[in-house]
């Protein structure tokens, strides 16, 4: 852990609340960087509009840890205030606020039980990849548990009184990976159907002396991207994403698909792709999380070999937007120009070869963009199935024990004349090490 985790963590007053360090690859330049996320978990992506933005009051999950990443401009200073709601904790009714500043370096863990809330959100995107707890598992053959998923999130006053502060029960057991699968799939099924905002829950006393928990929500209107950039080239395609308002310009978008995913920060300065990026064997499918203002163009070329629309040319312009999804299938070639201060979220779809295998670093291809005497390739034939997700997952969790040996690669392809063939070239640099002058 690194000495900034530690002397954060060493200031921490509520038990369990601290930080973890992100591991991250350097993107090409200083402040560039691929951030994986190896997981097949469902993940929310919190966003909070543009304008001023606070909760106004503090939440309290029972059964969810959250596990939050903040993105966005790390001049911004986030005020966070926590209260240890745990009735049983060594820190009780301990309170602590400290200001936060968005980095994809670092993710705050917030216990389950423990009261939190922000000011100062506007233009921040909130990840959060949570973890799931239940009750103990003694209490469901009787019946005693008064806890639920859908009613996990307690709200209480911000200005709320020490002494008014009551102790609750949070969930211990950690949940399997069917309970994350089972939460994937019903949010997939349901949330295209879903008309309220996000509920707020608030504990209210009966006149016969019984408190309940009573789940608050307004109807929403129905919305949509009107004005979705259409592509003619098959199977590239921008997506609406299902979504839970949490205010008129805020809201929560659960990314539900089983696959692990990685963000790309694209830094403060001026980027832009100086060659299109090939995959043989991923489908993309990117959010784009910055400025709505912001405006993005998309260059492509169609390279799969036998496609009905192979060496289709093509360029788009369209605004970054938290729940619409960029769909860029194998073998088509892709620039993105104006990606300063523009962070992408990608989960991809894996495609396996002839031969069941797929090579992460080896797949993308970098062809120069001036190059205009395209050439044409197969794609791999064969979707990967979730053992082959599980797998990937256990991989990118061993290969983060270490510290990243080199810059993401670039691939080029070369004319050997030898042999008369294209070849391709994995161009890999090494990590400076800090310690050497």
């Amino acid at each position: 852990m690194s000495h900034y985790i530690e002397e954060l963590n060493s200031d921490m007053l509520i038990a369990g609340l601290h930080w973890i360090p992100r591991w991250r690859i350097n993107n090409g330049q200083k402040d560039s960087f691929v951030i994986p996320f190896p997981t097949t978990y469902p993940v929310n992506i919190v966003y909070h509009g543009e304008s001023k933005f606070k909760y106004g009051q503090y939440g309290i999950h029972l059964g969810q840890q959250d596990t939050l990443t903040f993105l966005g401009d790390e001049k911004q200073r986030i005020l966070a205030k926590f209260i240890d709601c745990r009735k049983n904790s060594v820190t009780f009714k301990q309170r602590m606020s400290f200001y936060i500043t968005p980095s994809s370096e670092k993710t705050l863990i917030i216990p389950p039980g423990v009261a939190h809330t922000f000011h100062n959100l506007e233009n921040i995107f909130t990840l959060n990849t949570y973890k799931i707890f239940l009750p103990p598992l003694e209490q469901f053959p009787h019946g005693t548990t008064q806890w639920s998923p859908e009613n996990d999130i307690i709200n209480i006053p911000e200005d709320i009184l020490t002494e008014e502060i009551v102790g609750y029960q949070p969930m211990s057991e950690a949940a399997a990976d069917l309970v994350y699968h089972r939460v994937a799939d019903f949010q997939a099924e349901h949330l295209q159907k879903h008309q309220y905002q996000h509920a707020e829950t608030r504990e209210f006393m009966l006149d016969d002396g019984r408190k309940v928990n009573l789940k608050l929500r307004e109807k929403i209107e129905e919305s949509s991207h009107t004005d979705l950039a259409i592509s003619r080239i098959n199977g590239v395609s921008f997506k609406t994403l299902p979504s839970i308002k949490t205010g008129k310009e805020s809201g929560i978008i659960p990314l539900t698909r089983k696959t692990p995913f990685y963000l790309v920060e694209h830094g403060t300065k001026n980027y832009d792709f100086d060659s299109y990026g090939l995959h043989l064997g991923q489908e993309d499918h990117l959010i784009f999380l910055g400025s709505k203002k912001q405006p993005i163009t998309l260059m492509l070329v169609d390279m799969r070999e036998g496609s009905d629309t192979l060496f289709v040319e093509e360029e788009l312009t369209f605004y970054p937007s938290p729940d619409v999804e960029l769909i860029i299938p194998c073998g088509v070639a892709h620039a993105l120009l104006n990606m300063a201060k523009i962070i992408t979220v990608n989960r991809p779809i894996i495609y396996l070869d002839k031969q069941g295998d797929y090579l992460p670093g080896h797949d993308v291809i970098d062809w120069p963009i001036e190059n205009t005497d395209y050439i044409s390739y197969k794609t791999n034939p064969t979707a990967a199935d979730m053992d082959y997700y599980i797998e990937m997952v256990a991989r990118q969790h061993e290969m983060m024990k270490d510290l990243p040996s080199h810059n993401t690669p670039k691939s080029v392809v070369v004319y050997d004349e030898s042999t008369g063939k294209y070849v391709k070239v994995l161009l890999k640099e090494k990590v400076q090490d800090k310690a050497t002058p």
